[in-house]
């Protein structure tokens, strides 16, 4: 570091040169900058001022969380609402009239995942293409026309239909959001934001439930059943949100119409100085690149964790209203019963989130998140003439633990990896191939179990243990790589090509992890 007046200025010039390429890379739209002034303008085209100044850095941090999290939030619970409807749907006369029986149900879940884990990858690349408010719009437009579809099927195979491209369309909004967020935010901030966002899921299960049965109190309406008006009325509202969010949604911080150009630039130089530089980058694919993302266990280990908390996520999504209903309620007593359960939830789920970003520590989070899970678990799989009151509680333990747990998996993975591409193909794969666990979660409870349910509650707890285990495999890891490149154990990188020394990513030896 060198000082100039009262501000330090650092010595890299690399990063700074990144920076001024980056910021002229907006485009014919953007405004130029004012000449640069020794006294007032660093080279990375912001004021010297904020380097220092706290104030300002609060002040742009609020600004972005107030035009990023919001609308991504109010998508992602639209995407949720829709997707787990049909869990509201079923006790309210679905499987009847649409004449469903044994598993069909369960397949009508399956369906969904299929092609949303498919397509999950190829998304991301188009969005890179395109932009987040348009392809992200327009997704959120159709798959809102699908859902009203679903409200008109009239046979089996239609819902079955619908389902599969409700799949296709929402596949790009989760990891297409946790891609644009990750943008933003330096490592320290971005597991609270990813917490956020993610009680969108929350909140739609808390919700969710009580909106569904206010809208099959529409029954009779229009000669249709209370269960259709659910999908009608929610697919709706998705559509209207869809159709204005080309305007809302915001796009990567280069071309982000609420920046300034000093605001994007310091945005860039906070995230370069987070050890995730220019000189960490993987701006294109070649085949040297292809090979560091292929082979990297970190995206094994993150995709494992993903893969077994989502099965908690969806069981509690799917089942919850059915599986509280066991317990001797009626169905509108259930529904109203799974709100405090999702709220209790996201209170403990953020909360712990802010811990994790404070102390800058992810796996002991996950471990606080599995443990209350698995003591959930257990009651529920133990003897079943305890009271009801205790088995409720179990649900509250199980749903907390597993969003305690579930939103550190896709931070900590996005704490550890570096670069546009390396950060889009890892989110992708985590996400999608993470996302099957859904389909575990669809075909575990099934009918003929209730109302026990000893086999969905024994896997989706030997899932929770195994994120207990890949957590601490994980941690390990991490230290012993952080342990390697403090010896210079891989410094050797440094002697490949030029261009691909520069496109590396987290591969590079100066980078470090996060635990």
């Amino acid at each position: 570091m060198s000082e100039v007046g009262n501000a330090a200025v650092p010595e890299e010039e690399h990063s700074y040169q990144f920076l001024e390429s980056s910021v002229s890379a907006r485009g014919p739209q953007s405004k130029s900058f004012p000449p640069e002034s020794d006294s007032c303008q660093s080279s990375a085209g912001f004021s010297r001022a904020w380097l220092t100044d706290k104030d300002i850095d609060r002040k742009l941090i609020w600004k972005i969380d107030i035009h990023v999290l919001p609308w991504l939030f109010l998508m992602y619970l639209c995407a949720f609402v829709d997707r787990v409807n049909i869990g509201n749907a079923k006790i309210e006369g679905l499987e009847n009239d649409l004449h469903m029986t044994g598993n069909d149900y369960n397949i009508a879940l399956v369906v969904f995942f299929i092609p949303y884990i498919l397509c999950e990858f190829p998304s991301n690349i188009i969005m890179r293409k395109v932009t987040p408010s348009t392809w992200l719009s327009v997704i959120v437009f159709f798959w809102g026309c699908v859902t009203i579809g679903i409200g008109f099927c009239k046979t089996y195979a239609q819902l079955i239909g619908c389902r599969f491209v409700l799949g296709i369309l929402e596949a790009g909004l989760l990891p297409g959001s946790i891609y644009v967020i990750s943008t933003y935010y330096k490592r320290y901030e971005l597991q609270t934001r990813i917490t956020i966002f993610f009680c969108a899921s929350v909140i739609a299960g808390a919700f969710g439930g009580l909106l569904a049965y206010a809208l099959s109190k529409m029954a009779g309406l229009g000669n249709q059943a209370g269960w259709r008006w659910i999908f009608i009325m929610e697919g709706i509202f998705t559509a209207m949100i869809g159709a204005v969010s080309k305007f809302m949604v915001p796009d990567f911080p280069d071309t982000a119409k609420f920046l300034t150009h000093e605001e994007f630039a310091w945005i860039q130089y906070r995230i370069n100085e987070d050890e995730t530089s220019a000189e960490y980058r993987m701006d294109h694919l070649d085949s040297h690149s292809i090979r560091i993302i292929l082979r990297d266990p970190k995206t094994i280990f993150g995709t494992l964790l993903f893969f077994g908390t989502v099965c908690t996520g969806y069981s509690g999504s799917f089942f919850l209203p059915t599986i509280i209903q066991q317990m001797g309620y009626t169905s509108a007593g259930a529904q109203v019963r799974t709100i405090p359960v999702f709220v209790v939830a996201a209170v403990f789920s953020v909360a712990f989130s802010v811990i994790s970003d404070k102390t800058n520590n992810r796996w002991v989070i996950s471990l606080v998140g599995v443990v209350v899970a698995l003591v959930g678990y257990a009651i529920l799989v133990g003897d079943f003439n305890i009271a009801i009151g205790a088995r409720y509680f179990a649900c509250f333990l199980v749903v907390t633990g597993g969003y305690i747990a579930q939103p550190v998996s896709v931070a900590w993975m996005a704490n550890n990896v570096s670069g546009h591409y390396k950060r889009s193909f890892s989110s992708a794969i985590q996400i999608g191939v993470g996302n099957a666990s859904g389909i575990v979660a669809s075909l575990i409870f099934q009918n003929k179990t209730a109302p026990r349910y000893i086999p969905g509650f024994s896997v989706a707890m030997a899932l929770m243990g195994m994120v207990g285990v890949v957590t601490i495999l994980f941690a390990l890891y991490l230290h012993r790589e952080n342990k390697k490149r403090d010896r210079g154990d891989y410094n050797y990188r440094l002697q490949l090509r030029p261009e691909e020394v520069d496109n590396m990513g987290d591969y590079h030896p100066g980078f470090r992890f996060v635990l």
